[in-house]
């Protein structure tokens, strides 16, 4: 095997290539700070040759490195958790394809503060709305058959008040 790349501070990089073969070097720990995936491959010493992100492409890696990097230092006072705050409520304000294809990677690498970040938004995109509202909004087509649906509404009215 080859030795890891370093940079002239002698931080280990990762280097990376996702699914449409872009390839990122991005500091070590950046990463195995936040993505669990990558640093289970990190302490299992699976890091020196380039590692293939499958199922993430790199418009979405590219993303989810920009987030790691701004999560990289703690934020000491409250003003600074307050400026993060905004900082993420703005990051996952994205139209549907990319927090679909953010969901996705973050489950798959393991970033779990991320994902939960994501869900919350996916959340607040359904809270109070009707099941055609959200059908409609996700672009979701409603297989059930009008008998089918009057059934599960008789079965569970309390989702339909």
């Amino acid at each position: 095997m080859s030795s890891p790349i370093n940079n002239d501070d002698s931080k280990k990089i990762m280097k990376l290539k996702t699914q449409d073969n872009q390839t990122f070097e991005v500091e070590e720990s950046i990463l195995t700070n936040q993505l669990q995936l990558l640093k289970i491959m990190a302490e299992d010493d699976c890091t020196h040759d380039v590692i293939p992100v499958p199922n993430v492409d790199g418009k979405t890696f590219a993303m989810i490195t920009e987030w790691c990097k701004k999560h990289d230092n703690p934020c000491v006072t409250e003003e600074e958790q307050n400026e993060l705050q905004k900082w993420d409520d703005s990051f996952v304000d994205v139209d549907q394809s990319t927090l679909l294809s953010l969901l996705l990677a973050t489950n798959y690498l393991e970033c779990d503060k991320l994902f939960n970040q994501l869900c919350d938004k996916a959340a607040s995109m359904i809270r109070g709305k009707q099941p055609e509202e959200i059908r409609e909004t996700f672009n979701i087509t409603n297989d059930f058959t009008p008998e089918e649906e009057a059934e599960i509404k008789n079965q569970n009215p309390w989702a339909f008040q």
